[in-house]
């Protein structure tokens, strides 16, 4: 280790958990002076409950180590934190730290003291993710937090809601518990006092209601995601009735279903530009209704289907979508389906395009060397790039709208 210098120190200790960055604080001065150096400079910190309990069991070492990353971390992430442990943090100031995802241990009891002391901790939050006993209370002490993301808050009381939401100027906001029989009854409505709101993400039976509408009328309202087991046909209906011509995406992940009532609601969503599937199912007839009438549709994502139309069929598809600029199959199995003897139709369907269509293959089983020579058209781009789509958990439906209307 002596013969290791000043910068590859700085590199390694960037992939080390901090439970191991406290444990070569112990090994000599010169490694001690490195790691003060790193913490010094840090700027993204990770703390897991092992490593909150390395730090409580040496109290020279916390010091240490609070003392020289409290006024140069920026984002923060704390799992299994405690109230004892927050106490311990009080004589040291976080002028920097804007972001913070914060994961607390069952607190009933002090559930309100715990917000007040992370608020007096952490007071210039920008983004706060919280899984804590809070019951909400003290929320609006952040004045600066433009993002909160409240998960599996249970003991969350929504009779705060209307101090936080007339409050807080957010643009993004999470009140998810995963299907979790929680409710959060009328009061809800009160998120829509905050005029600001552009996202939020949320579990669908909270959306039932006089909610969905009023979150539709707000002036800056953009992106609605809900994890749903039981009301996604009926949300999609109503975002049909009240503003189908917002709507430019659709993303469902294992959540269609095949439904004829959702393929009804989607094809009024007349100024559709993307829709994604991803392990999910539909019948061919039911995309095929979708994209025919879907006149600006420029997107179509089918990921990871169980059931991918044939290659017939999905050059049928494209014919019936002039205005389709990108066909993304990844994660599809193609092996087989890409192996016929000709792929039926497909001059005919390319040839009259007035732009190039893009088919994506990316973890398909197929490569550059594999794709049949059929596909080589002057109106067709194959692309093997992954397209980064913002998933983040099964059975859920994601809404985007444009405030722009065509």
């Amino acid at each position: 280790m002596q013969n290791i210098n000043e910068d590859l120190w700085i590199k390694i200790l960037g992939f080390l958990p901090m439970s191991d960055q406290v444990a070569l604080t112990q090994v000599n001065g010169n490694i001690h002076t490195y790691v003060q150096y790193y913490w010094r400079h840090v700027k993204i910190m990770t703390f897991t409950s092992d490593d909150l309990e390395a730090l409580r069991s040496n109290a020279t070492v916390m010091h240490d180590c609070l003392e020289c990353c409290s006024e140069s971390v920026q984002q923060l992430k704390l799992s299994k934190g405690s109230m004892e442990t927050l106490r311990t943090w009080t004589a040291y100031s976080f002028p920097r730290l804007h972001t913070l995802d914060c994961e607390m241990d069952y607190n009933l009891d002090e559930n309100d003291e715990e917000t007040l002391l992370l608020t007096a901790l952490f007071p210039y939050l920008t983004k706060l993710t919280l899984s804590s006993s809070t019951s909400g209370c003290h929320l609006w002490r952040w004045e600066q937090l433009r993002e909160l993301h409240l998960i599996w808050c249970e003991f969350l009381d929504t009779r705060t809601f209307r101090q936080i939401f007339s409050t807080l100027k957010l643009t993004k906001l999470t009140l998810l518990y995963y299907g979790y029989n929680v409710t959060l009854g009328e009061n809800v409505n009160d998120v829509t006092m905050c005029k600001t709101l552009e996202e939020l993400l949320i579990d669908d039976h909270h959306l039932l209601g006089d909610f969905l509408p009023q979150l539709l009328r707000m002036p800056n309202f953009r992106r609605l995601a809900f994890y749903t087991r039981d009301f996604y046909e009926q949300l999609l209906g109503t975002v049909a009735r009240q503003q189908p011509l917002k709507v430019v995406s659709l993303l469902f992940n294992d959540a269609f279903w095949s439904s004829e009532r959702v393929t009804d609601a989607i094809v009024r969503m007349s100024k559709l530009r993307r829709l994604v599937l991803q392990d999910d199912d539909m019948e061919t007839r039911l995309l095929h209704t979708i994209c025919h009438k879907l006149t600006h549709l420029e997107e179509l994502h089918l990921l990871k289907m169980r059931d991918l139309p044939t290659s017939i069929q999905l050059w049928d598809i494209v014919a019936a979508c002039p205005t389709l600029r990108i066909l993304n199959l990844s994660s599809c199995a193609l092996r087989t389906y890409f192996a016929e003897p000709h792929i039926a139709g497909l001059n005919r369907n390319l040839l009259n395009r007035s732009s190039p269509l893009t088919l994506n293959l990316h973890n398909t089983g197929l490569d550059l060397e594999r794709v049949p020579s059929a596909l080589k058209h002057p109106n067709l781009k194959i692309s093997f790039d992954p397209i980064k789509l913002n998933v983040w958990s099964s059975r859920f439906v994601e809404i985007e709208f444009s405030n722009n209307l065509i």
